[in-house]
């Protein structure tokens, strides 16, 4: 018989290459979800994940996800939504973990360098400039030539030079400061928090009944929280809205 027929290919064998093709762990979930036609909003409401997180879970943006452990759970429970190997998944998840954090080590070496480099040569414009001021120093130090002692027959007087008045400028009164915003939380019931002040400082808690925080901001408060029905917000002293079901994660950036 002539040449064998090729053979088709599996769905087991494309989901073998879907394992082990992917760079990282959200392009890996998204494989799948996609390769079943599956709309993110399904698996939305089959893992009870905010839309939000599913779609920064496959940007692979560490920034807009809740703490580690969260994402963990997070990652099981939308492989087991589209068939996915959870453990291939929460690899290539740590993985991106370290090679980002090698990357942010490498950055701080390199501004440490560069800081230091900036010192040295500053170091060397400072005393640059110290030797200049010196020389000039003695350059307008040195006593000048002799003059000539016989005067003219008609000596001219300088006409006398008009004085300047400077006249002083009142001060401007200073700008009012900012006045400081104030964030007070107070939990409800059992949830997790993500707080992110003036676009840096992100800290995570986890928060029980009865628990409190207050903390101070010059722009914005970002919050994501893992019970929309967790907690009670106040941003000076005035109540924060907070839309979602019980269980549901949301954002809200204040004010």
């Amino acid at each position: 018989m002539a040449g064998g027929s090729a053979q088709p290919v599996t769905h087991q064998n494309h989901q073998l290459r879907l394992e082990t093709n992917q760079d990282t762990f959200g392009s890996y979930l998204e494989g799948f979800r996609l390769n079943q036609d599956l709309a993110i909003e399904t698996i939305a409401e089959e893992t009870k994940i905010a839309v939000h997180c599913l779609r920064a879970m496959e940007q692979n943006a560490h920034d807009r996800l809740p703490p580690r452990a969260y994402v963990k759970s997070f990652i099981r429970a939308y492989a087991d939504a589209v068939g996915a190997n959870a453990d291939v998944a929460l690899d290539l998840y740590l993985s991106d973990l370290e090679q980002q954090a090698n990357t942010k080590h490498q950055r701080l070496r390199r501004r440490a360098k560069l800081w230091a480099l900036r010192r040295t040569l500053m170091t060397v414009g400072v005393i640059t400039s110290i030797l200049l001021l010196v020389r000039y120093t003695d350059i307008v130090m040195d006593p000048a030539p002799p003059q000539r002692t016989d005067a003219p027959e008609h000596a001219v007087l300088p006409e006398p030079s008009a004085t300047r008045t400077e006249t002083a400028v009142s001060g401007l009164p200073g700008a009012k400061p900012q006045d400081k915003l104030k964030l007070q939380v107070i939990a409800v019931e059992q949830t997790w928090l993500k707080v992110i002040v003036d676009g840096r400082n992100a800290r995570s808690y986890d928060l029980k009944p009865e628990d409190r925080l207050e903390m101070e901001g010059t722009n914005n408060f970002n919050l994501m929280i893992g019970n929309a029905t967790g907690l009670q917000i106040f941003l000076n002293e005035r109540p924060v809205k907070i839309f979602g079901s019980s269980g549901q994660v949301v954002s809200l950036k204040i004010p």
